[in-house]
């Protein structure tokens, strides 16, 4: 089958899980020997293959490329998103990559940059369109929503339109329910059928336990954006001063980079490695860790970074919010904190640096929880 599939970001740009996630997806197509062709955002017009995939890169016609978003000023990235909402121009390059291709389906994902219009093309092209949700993006321009939070007028046009312009995918598919009952909450999708699949592993990760000696010194790790809402400060606040033989290993870059380190500067065994490709993360990361820490302010849609740890042997401590909850199993898989209560957190810190012993039970079981996410599962019940 011929499958074109959409996503703001592709490599080698990165940003976070929906990212990994649209490089798996489109790899385990191409290995069950569909034809695929993938869409993302681009600095110029061009197409380019990578790794036996057609890419078509669009740089979109809007005041800024979204591949620099975050370096722009909230006045300047209002317009912008309401650009992208009604941005005829670029349908109309969508349009004709649509009409030469001539795909049996097409699979979006987050659609940020590329146009909200191009549901309603697919559906005006009569070609079947399954709709991927990773986030709170059709709620809130900035992919952030809690439940229940209240919008500004701004906010509410926003969504109205989005509400609108995805009204037409044959399937929509959530990552977890949390995210799913949002959505339904809001009448989001009222005419798509809605199926709840977890994110499934990369395809090029295996499950097995890290080769990692267990001694008595406890590696606690951190992998992601450096952000405050992801709860790095909080987080390193809770290490401050906590007896015990143990290190902090932290991934990642983010504005709130500066101000982590001056926390952590009078302690040497917290570590920052900045961003890592994937072989340094499994080099200087996943080897070493005993424990995954995800302590987010935020609720998540899934929580990629959790199942990686899973499929290594890794047991998390995770913030009980979003779909973290739904993850993460308490005492089996690993166990869950007050979200943003430090306290809390500081006490299961204990618990763990005392009681390394009961990492050995918990990975075990992470392996067991890991062999749940397949790839080729995922795709089989994707269809």
């Amino acid at each position: 089958m011929k499958i074109v599939v959409f996503h703001s970001i592709y490599k080698p740009d990165y940003r976070g899980g929906a990212e990994v996630f649209v490089e798996n997806l489109v790899q385990g197509l191409k290995m069950l020997n569909h034809e695929v062709l993938l869409v993302a955002v681009g600095r110029s017009n061009r197409q380019e293959e990578i790794e036996g995939i057609k890419v078509f890169r669009i740089k979109p016609f809007n005041l800024f490329n979204f591949l620099d978003i975050n370096k722009q000023p909230a006045w300047k990235r209002f317009f912008w998103h309401i650009i992208d909402l009604i941005n005829d121009w670029q349908t109309w390059k969508i349009f004709k990559i649509l009409s030469q291709e001539k795909p049996e389906l097409v699979i979006t994902n987050n659609l940020k940059g590329l146009g909200y219009g191009i549901p309603y093309l697919i559906k005006i092209l009569g070609i079947k369109h399954i709709h991927i949700v990773h986030d709170m993006q059709l709620i809130h321009p900035s992919g952030l929503y809690q439940d229940n939070q209240s919008l500004n007028w701004g906010e509410k046009i926003y969504m109205f339109f989005c509400k609108n312009l995805f009204a037409s995918p044959f399937k929509v598919i959530f990552p977890s329910n949390y995210i799913k009952n949002i959505y339904n909450r809001l009448g989001f999708f009222k005419n798509s059928l809605k199926v709840v699949l977890n994110n499934p592993l990369p395809y090029n990760i295996n499950i097995r336990k890290n080769k990692k000696s267990r001694n008595k010194q406890i590696v606690f790790v951190f992998v992601g954006q450096i952000e405050e809402y992801k709860g790095i400060i909080g987080l390193l606040k809770s290490f401050t001063g906590l007896p015990g033989n143990w290190k902090l290993l932290i991934a990642g870059e983010g504005k709130a980079l500066d101000e982590a380190k001056k926390i952590a500067l009078d302690f040497k065994q917290i570590i920052f490695y900045g961003h890592l490709n994937q072989n340094e993360l499994e080099q200087k990361i996943w080897s070493q860790a005993d424990i995954l820490i995800n302590p987010s302010l935020v609720a998540e849609s899934f929580g990629m970074v959790v199942i990686e740890a899973y499929a290594r042997g890794i047991p998390v401590l995770a913030a009980d919010i979003g779909a973290l909850s739904e993850i993460v199993k308490e005492n089996q898989t690993g166990w869950l904190f007050k979200v943003g209560d430090w306290y809390d957190l500081r006490r299961r810190l204990e618990f763990i640096i005392n009681n390394h012993q009961v990492i050995n039970k918990l990975s075990n079981n992470c392996l067991k929880e890991a062999e749940k996410y397949s790839l080729i599962n995922y795709l089989k019940e994707l269809f």
